[in-house]
């Protein structure tokens, strides 16, 4: 371990024993941390977020490599989304609703259109149990006052305080069973998620997940902004469910 990564860990450590936080403690804090950002995130009407990720893969050789890529989402509850990635020159986009929901790939002109639930919270569910599909910043739409409990943390600890962007953010620590990860939650009365890094403890490689957001919370949202115009030479696939579970090919 270099002098840089022990003088680190024993920087934490004397933070932890100031705070009068364990390493297995779950620190009522931080838990109610969690309960405040969820609860400010469902009352949000309509959005916009631009996010910077970095996303470590594993070669078969066990380097890592990491890629970066940019997510914009724009949402209005109840029912209507668009999210788009952009990385290595390519582009993906969700578009929905309210009625249909259409996935469009730019590189290669194809798209996908079926029909959908009457929400988001539906959409997420269904796209993810029927089409094995988890769209980005998924988890925003998703926390409430039952996702530390139903998520397995064995720690959630307060760290200290960071400035993000101009922003004051209080830094958590949280783990549940092979997974470790840090939240920065805004200071004040609008407690939003600024940076999220989540590290896998299953792997020996241990990569990283880290995202960085940028809100927008009075965007000048359309309702063209959540309909997919095929552009030309568009074509249109279909779209592969997951097949029932127990179900043999």
């Amino acid at each position: 371990m270099s002098r840089f990564h022990r003088t680190r860990m024993v920087l934490i450590s004397l933070l932890l024993a100031a705070n009068g936080a364990s390493a297995d403690e779950l620190e009522p804090k931080a838990l109610s941390a969690l309960e405040q950002m969820g609860g400010y995130l469902r009352s949000l009407q309509q959005f916009r977020i631009e996010a910077d990720s970095r996303t470590d893969q594993v070669l078969e050789n066990g380097q890592v490599i990491e890629f970066r890529h940019h997510t914009r989402l724009l949402a209005k509850r109840p029912d209507k989304l668009q999210v788009t990635v952009e990385s290595d020159g390519k582009r993906r986009s969700l578009f929905y609703n309210g009625r249909r929901f259409t996935l469009f790939d730019s590189r290669s002109g194809y798209f996908a259109s079926q029909d959908a639930p009457a929400d988001i919270s539906g959409l997420l569910d269904q796209l993810s149990e029927r089409y094995g599909i988890e769209l980005p910043l998924a988890d925003l739409f998703r926390w409430n006052p039952g996702t530390a409990k139903a998520v397995g943390l064995r720690s959630a600890l307060l760290i200290g305080q960071d400035s993000l962007d101009g922003k004051a953010c209080d830094h958590y620590a949280f783990r549940q069973p092979d997974i470790d990860w840090q939240l920065w939650v805004r200071q004040g009365p609008q407690p939003l998620p600024c940076r999220l890094v989540i590290s896998r403890r299953d792997s020996a490689e241990q990569p990283r997940h880290s995202v960085d957001y940028q809100w927008q919370l009075s965007p000048a949202l359309a309702a063209r902004d959540f309909e997919f115009i095929a552009p030309a030479g568009a074509r249109a696939v279909p779209l592969q469910q997951l097949e029932p579970q127990g179900e043999q090919p």
